[in-house]
């Protein structure tokens, strides 16, 4: 079993496990002092920054973000993965989120400002020593921020079970439902990997994560991450077998009808697009794999991975499943709604796209006819997921991004004495 405590049990306290006992009354009378803390999500695609807002703390316990606040955010483009062989360009890249960050945090509350990183799967697809030297750097330029970096274990790779727990967390905090009987399952799709993480309702065999949240409640749940299963990386290793090595083309079912042009992962191949839905949802399920014969466990998810069954009746599927359901409109909706618009849409041509503008005009379009029925069978035949389950799909929940970053920030301060990141910390006054 791994355990979780307060954040991948990182020791900075000298490994303290605090509870929080109450609030005790501010000594110094100080109402409604605002904190600030830096977050970056460093993905398979671009590193994006998040600015989160909360009183500040006045013991060691967790800080809670006021959820009528906006969360800041900032992305850049490419990941950070892509500096591996390049680490000297690591400093511009990055300079530009910090630099964005700062504008948003009072002068006076830098020194008390946490900036921390927590890089994903497109890090995780690169060599120990690649990964080890790009931290490095990360870390050298973080403590020369002028924000809060207290610890090396502030910027480093995660694994993808601790994502997808972080993004249980993260959700179920947003939704309010931490002391609820019943919390929310969550699926995460990025561009490297997808991650699923619920509370099972039998007992699990394996994958499980023990959360243990400072005035709440201690949580067993099961969190599995498919690395290679991200939207980006399952284009890739679909289509790596309609490569021609000999004319440089990838004819392919998966682009629709009509479509020519560069490969958009490899430059050196052209795509020709044949817009069969048929075949192209035949071979995502081969790519799945979650064939019940295959399995040698209880219920198995993708790739005959051990994974229970889905028995809770919330469900939030977000990053890139929101981004593709969007699309049709969809922030609630069922697999059979769904579905429904995804064969409407990998029924047009080409030539159809091009004269609708909300299409045309996504950045994403050419590679929407894979990703549309990516989704569609990563949530029913990946998952499991019952087609007539209602799915929850926000960009926001209180004007807040539904990212792990929130549970990996809040979690990680309450590992440390208050002082470091608050101004109105009774630990300062003797």
């Amino acid at each position: 079993m791994i355990q979780i405590l307060l954040l991948l049990g990182v020791v900075i306290a000298n490994n303290l496990r605090f509870k929080a006992k109450g609030t005790i009354p501010n000594l110094w009378n100080i109402q409604a002092s605002i904190c600030n803390g830096v977050m970056f999500d460093a993905g398979s695609s671009g590193t994006r920054v998040y600015v989160y807002s909360w009183n500040c703390r006045e013991t060691q316990t967790m800080p809670y973000v006021t959820l009528t606040e906006k969360s800041i955010e900032k992305k850049v483009k490419p990941g950070l993965a892509s500096f591996a062989s390049k680490l000297n360009e690591i400093p511009n890249y990055l300079q530009p989120l910090i630099d964005f960050a700062i504008t948003n945090i009072p002068k006076s509350m830098m020194a008390y400002t946490p900036i921390m990183l927590g890089a994903t799967a497109g890090m995780r697809l690169l060599t120990i020593q690649q990964q080890t030297d790009i931290i490095k750097e990360v870390q050298r330029i973080f403590s020369k921020s002028g924000l809060l970096f207290l610890s090396e274990q502030w910027a480093r790779v995660i694994s993808g079970q601790e994502e997808g727990a972080y993004m249980w967390l993260s959700l179920n905090y947003l939704l309010q439902k931490m002391s609820d009987q019943e919390q929310a399952t969550t699926i995460d799709l990025g561009g490297a990997s997808t991650q699923i993480s619920f509370k099972p309702k039998g007992l699990i065999e394996d994958g499980v994560m023990d959360l243990i949240i400072p005035n709440l409640n201690e949580y067993e749940i099961f969190s599995s991450s498919y690395l290679l299963y991200g939207m980006d990386q399952a284009l890739i290793q679909v289509h790596k077998q309609f490569q021609d090595n000999d004319t440089f083309t990838i004819t392919t079912p998966c682009y629709f009808n009509g479509y020519e042009n560069v490969y958009e992962y490899d430059a050196r191949f052209r795509v020709i697009g044949q817009g069969n839905y048929t075949e192209c949802k035949k071979l995502i399920r081969q790519y799945l794999n979650n064939d019940p014969q295959n399995c040698q466990h209880s219920n198995c998810g993708i790739n005959g991975q051990y994974q229970p069954k889905i028995d809770g009746n919330i469900i939030y599927a977000i990053s890139g499943v929101q981004s593709m359901v969007s699309l049709f409109g969809f922030e609630n909706y069922t697999l059979t709604q769904y579905s429904n618009k995804v064969f409407s849409f990998t029924s047009l041509v080409w030539s159809d796209i091009e004269q609708i503008p909300e299409y045309i005009n996504n950045p994403y379009i050419t590679t929407d006819f894979f990703s549309s029925i990516y989704v569609d069978e990563l949530l029913s035949y990946g998952y499991g997921i019952n087609k007539d389950q209602l799915i929850y799909s926000p960009d926001k929940i209180e004007n807040i991004s539904p990212s792990w970053t929130v549970a990996a920030m809040f979690y990680q301060l309450a590992q440390i004495q208050c002082q470091y990141d608050s101004p109105v910390c009774i630990q300062l006054i003797k």
